[in-house]
């Protein structure tokens, strides 16, 4: 092969496969460990990417809901009732009323 001859690398490669070619057991393992390794690598790449969905999701929703909080603030500064705004924003009264208490000392 003229790559193993110009490629240290790539010449210890194929004396590799040489030797696994010839001996069933060796072959056996090298595959093994090879399968291994990919499903490992599967594996963490899909927890990777369902990681990151997962924290896209959260940051969407922090975000929606904190700008339900600022509605509800806005609102409340126009005297609009906490229980009209609670309806309204789909916020809990009790936080309404908290954001009632924070918005009305600004």
């Amino acid at each position: 092969m003229a790559a193993a001859q110009t490629n240290p690398a790539i010449a210890e490669a194929w004396g590799v496969i040489k030797v696994l070619s010839g001996d069933e057991r060796a072959r056996a393992l090298a595959e093994a460990r090879e399968k291994a390794r990919m499903d490992f690598e599967d594996n963490y790449n899909g927890a990777y990417k369902e990681g990151e969905q997962k924290g896209r999701l959260e940051g969407i929703l922090e975000g929606i809901l904190e700008e339900k909080q600022e509605v509800a603030a806005n609102a409340l500064r126009e005297n609009i009732p906490a229980e009209t705004v609670a309806r309204l924003t789909g916020l809990p009264l009790a936080e309404v009323k908290q954001i009632a208490a924070l918005a009305c000392s600004k």
